[in-house]
């Protein structure tokens, strides 16, 4: 029987999340949020080495297009893939002696993560893998990442290449995702789409980054995920002229990885860390080890200007333009919360806008996964109770 994708969805936000969008929930080995400037909002061991898995993919991707650049190939040249290449396990199926064009393999890789379509680009851009890799780790020297250790063009563990363990450090990385989107842009043309084609139309390539067009304003960069890596990302979202990166390494699962993308995407635009000294005020006090603890600024402000013209208290003047939803799915709690809120708007003659928000996406924008919630104008003000009437006054300000 085929599901509803959004009843599907619905289950599965509901049904699994409730814990891993939870404020305290630290299913991660490494973390740091940024804007695009340098500008880092919060960091959690980022300086830790760790495997870097599927990520390894991006600097595969910028060799590649340094050569479209450089006009030695094309999006359109075509490339043999080798027997070795289409061996090579995970991803789409490729054939050996067949040619594929430089624009499938490199949609293969960045949105399938095919390890295949890697080594294929690998051995066709460098001449053979091994020099490929060395330049790999020439241009991450190059860059002053010193972390960035590339063992393949693909981030398979040392059990599969023989070889050694592509690893790094967070900070490496978002430096690195820095770059791409500075100097790479083209990457977000390929990393945008939850769904591609390749081969002329008959191989499809879905994308490993299922927050794509389920986190408003996710349009890139990688996956990565085996065994000793867990799950990792390199995040970017954009809303308006304001780019952020997240980089998350180590989380058992992915759907916790994205759990905690999702909530830190939300976190960076709900409160405005771009708009306030560029970031800086926001920025962690170096790099906290335990990351068990959570100690970045979460304050969300949601400060309104009234002009009474006489310092008279006036409900209208201070809350004409105020927003209020009540987020949850139609639960009872739900339904309890918007009666009291509407109760006490009411009684205390307050012209707001009260709206029910059921839909699920949009619940996701908001970083919620526990019912009911209340936002204020576009703040999170509460999750997961019922308010009392003092509690929404309070919370109103009156």
């Amino acid at each position: 029987m085929k599901m509803n994708k959004k009843i599907l969805f619905s289950m599965l936000f509901f049904g699994v999340s409730s814990m891993a969008f939870s404020e305290d929930y630290f299913d991660y080995k490494a973390l740091l949020v940024g804007d695009v400037n340098g500008n880092i909002i919060k960091e959690d061991n980022s300086s830790t080495v760790r495997p870097l898995a599927s990520v390894t993919k991006i600097m595969t991707v910028i060799l590649t297009m340094d050569k479209i650049k450089s006009g030695q190939i094309s999006y359109d040249t075509k490339v043999t893939v080798s027997a070795k290449a289409a061996k090579v396990p995970y991803g789409v199926t490729l054939v050996a002696g067949k040619q594929y064009t430089v624009r499938d393999l490199l949609k293969a890789t960045i949105i399938k993560s095919s390890n295949n379509a890697a080594y294929a680009l690998a051995e066709y851009v460098g001449g053979d893998v091994p020099s490929f890799v060395h330049s790999m780790n020439e241009k991450a020297k190059s860059y002053g990442l010193d972390s960035l250790r590339y063992c393949s063009p693909n981030g398979l563990p040392p059990s599969y290449t023989g070889s050694c363990m592509d690893q790094g450090n967070a900070r490496d990385l978002y430096k690195l995702a820095q770059i791409t989107l500075k100097d790479y842009s083209e990457y977000l043309n390929f990393s945008k789409n939850k769904v591609e084609y390749i081969d002329n139309g008959n191989t499809k390539v879905t994308s490993t980054n299922t927050l794509l067009g389920n986190v408003q304003g996710v349009d890139g960069l990688k996956t990565g995920y085996h065994d000793a890596a867990g799950s990792n990302i390199v995040l970017t979202a954009n809303r308006g002229d304001d780019r952020m990166i997240a980089v998350i390494l180590g989380s058992n699962h992915a759907k916790d990885r994205n759990a905690i993308g999702a909530r830190e995407i939300n976190d960076y635009y709900i409160n405005g860390y771009a708009k306030k000294n560029g970031g800086n005020s926001y920025a962690y006090a170096g790099d906290n080890s335990n990351k068990n603890k959570r100690n970045y600024n979460n304050n969300q402000n949601s400060n309104r200007n009234s002009n009474n013209n006489g310092n008279e208290f006036n409900n209208n003047n201070i809350f004409t333009n105020m927003e209020i939803k009540v987020l949850g799915p139609g639960c009872a709690k739900c339904k309890s919360t918007y009666n009291v809120i509407e109760k006490v708007l009411k009684e205390n003659d307050i012209d707001a806008k009260l709206t029910k928000v059921d839909d699920i996406m949009e619940m996701m924008n908001y970083n919620i996964m526990t019912s009911p919630a209340v936002v204020i104008d576009e703040v999170v003000k509460l999750k997961g109770k019922v308010p009392t009437e003092s509690e929404v006054k309070e919370l109103l300000g009156i």
